[in-house]
């Protein structure tokens, strides 16, 4: 490209348009748009190559923050005029055949590769947009789609004490972890106790002391799962019966059935609960 304005104008050397592309930035507008367009008004009327790229940049910079794929391909469109002039005063013949000078051959050839770079950055970002835009649509159809889907189906009324027979579960569960956790440290202290009784002393004075560390440890498990069962269990008893008493007050067809079991031996123990509510 050739700007034929600038190249009727001539005498236009690399100090005198910096010069002009310094007043021109000085007085752009804080509004990135409208700097945007100044600069790319400046560059058509100077062919200043410069000016193209300052343009495409802020306008690359602008898209990015705002996320607008036309602004980015207008990015796109000025590196690439910036680009054109580059390489056309890159050239020997091209620059010597002219008064127009912008910019210096070597810079013209190094504002040409950043032009190109640009564009290219440019157009991945417009195509990125707008990706990111049927991403979102399709997003909000699936949405709205799944909103009319609910809308059909009919609200589910919980009954009666359903959520205390339900937190009295959860209670009980945990009640039969203390209770597993008790289970676990008695038998751990048993099978310790067997074993430092069948010990041959003081020659075997080393593996008692082991035996006895084990055994405080198996009474601090026994300890804390009873603490933990007689918790868990008594609460969850007595959220159950209090939920299962609202379910029947609130009539035959409401009432819940909860049936619980428990077991308990030198190998541990557990507690099992099964209802319908």
């Amino acid at each position: 490209m050739t700007p034929s304005a600038a190249l009727a104008k001539g005498g236009h050397s690399p100090e005198d348009a910096a010069a002009q592309r310094e007043q021109i930035e000085a007085g752009l507008a804080q509004d990135p748009r409208a700097a945007v367009a100044a600069l790319r008004d400046a560059g058509e009327e100077l062919g200043d190559p410069e000016l193209f790229l300052l343009a495409a940049t802020r306008a690359r910079d602008e898209a990015r923050s705002s996320r607008d794929p036309e602004l980015a391909l207008e990015a796109e469109s000025l590196a690439l005029v910036a680009q054109d002039i580059g390489s056309y005063l890159s050239d020997d013949d091209n620059y010597s055949a002219t008064d127009w000078r912008p910019v210096t051959r070597d810079r013209a050839a190094d504002l040409a590769g950043e032009a190109g770079s640009l564009a290219t950055q440019a157009h991945e970002l417009a195509e990125e947009i707008e990706a990111e835009r049927a991403a979102a649509a399709a997003a909000a159809e699936r949405a709205r789609l799944e909103s009319l889907a609910n809308a059909d189906k009919p609200k589910r009324e919980l009954k009666p004490g359903t959520g205390l027979i339900a937190g009295g579960s959860v209670a009980l569960a945990v009640g039969a972890s203390g209770i597993g956790l008790l289970g676990a440290g008695i038998a751990m202290g048993q099978a310790n106790q067997r074993e430092a009784e069948s010990l041959s002393l003081p020659a075997e004075l080393a593996r008692l002391e082991e035996l006895d560390r084990k055994g405080a440890t198996a009474n601090t498990l026994a300890y804390v799962g009873g603490a933990v069962a007689a918790v868990g269990v008594g609460v969850g008893v007595a959220l159950i019966v209090v939920g299962v008493k609202k379910r029947k007050a609130a009539g035959p067809q409401e009432q819940a059935h909860v049936h619980m079991s428990g077991w308990f031996d030198h190998n541990g123990g557990g507690l099992a609960l099964q209802g319908r509510f």
